[in-house]
């Protein structure tokens, strides 16, 4: 018989909003009793990662309401091709034109109303029964308001309680004081709360005024056109009394003041026809798919059933914790991250793709179990890189892509883990800490790279979430800082999450390279000179880093980074300042290249000899754990300035590592001050 349409969005929009919502769904289902009886809920633009506002609300609405509600969700996705159009975050004729095109066309009656109202029947009976007494046309009643203090008192769990003390107050308290409208059309004032039309009339003039995208006069503009069908208003008040919810304690955006609103012009007084053609194959999103959600299969039921299941674990083994810091390897159990793993997916769209740059197997094979188990249609993009760290048989839902392809994702996942913690999951002939030297070069490289291409991405393009695994209490964590803006969250969550900054936060310069390649050997240079700082025995200037005559020490150091595996050959272009340099043939120069404690190349330079020092190193499994420092040391009776400074790295194929590890590793020089060679 009857279609209730309400919209709203899981914002607290207004007052106590929870509450007032839960007391008029529970009211108007208890008013309901026909078999085909309906209330349709819009959630409209929630964001993807919340749950529809009635799911948030589920545990305090009755069984009545359960059965009866069906919730149409609009994604923020839709919203988008009119926010440029409105400041709204709801828009109210696209979320009720939605309701209407999906409502049950066994019902001959749609009421427009609002979710924080009571319905009061005067004749004790159900909304249904007094609408099946009704006649053609179109029915206002007047609204009636309820204080805040007077509402919020009530329990929201007993509807037919709420409905005889709101009868009850309502004379008592003298609330029934009736605001008559000034035009024909309307009657009463604020009929929005109200509005009982014939289903196939919204049809038959196109719904509701999609263009009204700036609040107010929505349900003005209904009543005028209806009016223009039948010419006449249908009155309801002697059948039922309705009752607001009042909630003026807080200021909506649609409430300023100042707030825009629709043409009332445009919108009523010039209003002479009842149908929209303009709108007439689009109006309701029509053509789009919108997701229908029952509470009997709300997210939180989904969610719970998918994680409860032990056999979605089946691929991950116990893992020894050991307290995580800057110098031990992150490790996490992969099934104690799932739950928090998954609660971070569980409301989005089920056509996502997710990106998934990480090593865990493990971590990997359940997020895949719980994605397809969820619903989820979308791929789970991997990087071809990832072979050296993922099993030969990857989930169903992994596509291998080339790195650029994950770019286009909707979501970016990046586990953190060490490919190692996980190795009784993926069985490999490859050595342990080569692999993981290897992982650490590849996600620090990824994450940086989709960060950076998220920050400089379209300003039309909607944020996308970035889930970190395992950056916390780690060598990982500022480097995610920087780059999301995450909330903190416990340690024992063992996950940040967030959207990229528009520009990295505190960042110092450092040196970006590109990945090895698989099969072939690559070489690749950078600017070494914006990385290094002046030492005790230099100073930066705008010719480049000085070495003034009469001070002894480092003329430059820096940037201490890692660096990936590989060989290398440090290039510093040196200028003398004066014929003092001479001094120069009895004291030479020195540049050399340290890894933590381990000098990796040194070489002594005559000045006079040559203008370019060069220094050739190795990048061992061992070395790129540590931080790097290029340094040039001088003694004070040499002046000259830096002018250029390079690093050139060749790449060895990531394919031939393996055997070359096991075949030799790099012998380092003992750590000696490079002051002791001018001793």
């Amino acid at each position: 018989m009857i279609s209730i349409i309400l919209y709203g969005r899981n914002d607290n929009y207004g007052y106590n909003l929870h509450k007032r919502a839960a007391i008029g769904l529970n009211c108007m289902a208890e008013l309901l009793d026909d078999r085909d009886d309906e209330i349709l809920f819009v959630d409209y633009n929630t964001p993807d990662d919340f749950p529809t506002f009635p799911e948030a609300i589920a545990d305090t609405l009755t069984e009545k309401v359960r059965q009866r509600l069906r919730i149409l969700r609009v994604r923020p996705s839709i919203h988008e091709r009119y926010r440029s159009r409105t400041h709204l975050k709801a828009l109210e004729p696209v979320a009720r034109n939605v309701a209407v095109r999906h409502s049950n066309p066994s019902n001959r009656w749609i009421l427009s109303t609002n979710p924080d109202m009571i319905f009061v029947p005067r004749t004790g009976t159900s909304l249904s029964r007094i609408a099946s007494t009704l006649g053609d046309g179109y029915y206002h009643i007047p609204r009636f308001e309820l204080p805040e203090s007077l509402w919020e008192g009530f329990n929201r769990l007993d509807p037919c309680g709420i409905i005889r003390h709101v009868e009850a107050y309502g004379r008592s308290m003298f609330l029934n004081d009736v605001t008559y409208a000034s035009a024909e059309c309307i009657k009463y004032d604020a009929p929005g709360d109200f509005q009982l039309i014939r289903r196939d009339d919204l049809f038959a003039i196109d719904g509701f005024d999609e263009e009204m995208l700036v609040g107010w006069h929505v349900d003005s503009n209904i009543a005028r056109r209806l009016h223009l069908v039948y010419h006449a208003v249908g009155d309801a008040s002697d059948a039922v009394l309705g009752y607001h919810c009042e909630h003026i304690r807080q200021v909506t955006p649609a409430h300023e003041q100042k707030a825009p609103a629709n043409d009332l012009h445009r919108f009523f007084f010039d209003v002479t026809t009842p149908s929209l053609p303009g709108q007439r194959k689009t109006w309701g999103c029509r053509g789009d798919s919108i997701e229908e959600i029952t509470l009997s299969r709300s997210v939180h039921r989904v969610y719970s059933a998918v994680l409860s299941d032990a056999s979605v674990y089946e691929e991950a083994a116990p893992v020894n914790i050991q307290p995580a810091g800057l110098d031990v390897r992150p490790a996490y159990d992969a099934r104690h991250v799932l739950p928090f793993l998954v609660d971070s997916v569980a409301s989005l769209p089920r056509t996502l793709s997710v990106a998934w740059l990480g090593g865990r197997a493990d971590t990997l094979v359940t997020f895949c179990r719980a994605w397809e188990r969820l619903g989820f249609t979308g791929s789970v993009l991997v990087d071809r890189w990832s072979v050296l760290f993922l099993p030969t048989v990857l989930p169903a839902p992994v596509k291998m892509v080339d790195s650029p392809a994950l770019v286009d994702a909707d979501l970016f996942v990046f586990d953190f883990g060490a490919p190692s913690v996980a190795a009784a999951s993926n069985p490999s002939r490859h050595d342990s800490e080569l692999i993981d030297t290897l992982f650490e070069e590849f996600i620090r490289d990824s994450f940086v790279r989709l960060a950076d291409a998220e920050a400089h991405s379209e300003p039309s393009r909607p944020l996308r979430r970035f889930i970190c695994i395992d950056a916390l209490g780690n060598q990982y964590e500022s480097l995610v800082h920087q780059r999301v803006r995450a909330a903190s969250a416990p340690f024992s969550v063992r996950l940040r999450q967030g959207y990229v900054r528009a520009e990295a936060s505190g960042e110092a310069p450092t040196w970006k390279w590109p990945l090895a390649a698989m099969d072939v050997p690559t070489s690749h240079r950078i600017d070494l000179l914006p990385l290094i700082e002046p030492g005790d025995g230099g100073m930066r200037t705008d010719a480049g880093l000085v070495a003034p005559y009469g001070r002894r020490g480092y003329v430059c150091r820096g940037p201490f980074q890692r660096l990936p595996i590989g060989d290398y050959c440090a290039e510093f272009s040196l200028t003398p300042l004066s014929l003092r340099t001479l001094a120069g043939v009895v004291r030479p120069v020195i540049l050399d290249v340290v890894a933590g404690a381990d000098r990796l190349a040194m070489i002594e330079a005559r000045f006079l000899l040559r203008k370019t020092l060069r220094a050739r190193f190795s990048i061992s499994v061992a070395s790129a754990r540590q931080a790097v420092e290029v340094r040039i040391f001088r003694g004070q009776h040499i002046d000259f300035v830096v002018t250029a400074a390079a690093l050139t790295r060749v790449a060895p194929a990531v394919a031939h590592l393996t055997a070359a590890h096991r075949a030799s590793r790099t012998t380092s020089t003992p750590p000696v001050a490079a002051e002791q060679a001018l001793l």
